[in-house]
């Protein structure tokens, strides 16, 4: 399984909740119709005064995870209007393939 890792950081909790609201109801819906998607989550940083988030989504393969690829093989694919809402964001994301795991998303 490969992990698609990337980063950002929401400032307000409003701007958290609007970007949660838009995950579900855009990104996620979209990913969720590709092959090979094994789902996504949306975290955020126990603790954290501006809202540091975390967005992680799981692929069978590594030729699954490049159905988001945009550019290079590590672009973050961000919409403008994602750019303008949120504080910051990586440009860049990351992929771990799975050694071990449990629970729901154990192989």
């Amino acid at each position: 399984m490969i992990i698609r890792w990337w980063r950002a950081v929401a400032g307000s909790d409003d701007v958290l909740k609007a970007y949660a609201e838009h995950l579900e109801k855009t990104t996620f819906v979209e990913m969720a119709d590709l092959p090979g998607h094994l789902g996504a989550t949306l975290a955020v940083k126990v603790k954290s005064e501006r809202n540091e988030l975390v967005v992680t989504s799981f692929w069978s393969d590594l030729a699954a995870a490049r159905h988001f690829e945009k550019g290079s093989f590590d672009d973050a694919v961000v919409k403008f209007s994602t750019q303008k809402l949120l504080e910051s964001f990586d440009h860049k994301v990351e992929y771990f393939e799975t050694v071990v795991s449990t629970g729901p998303l154990k192989e």
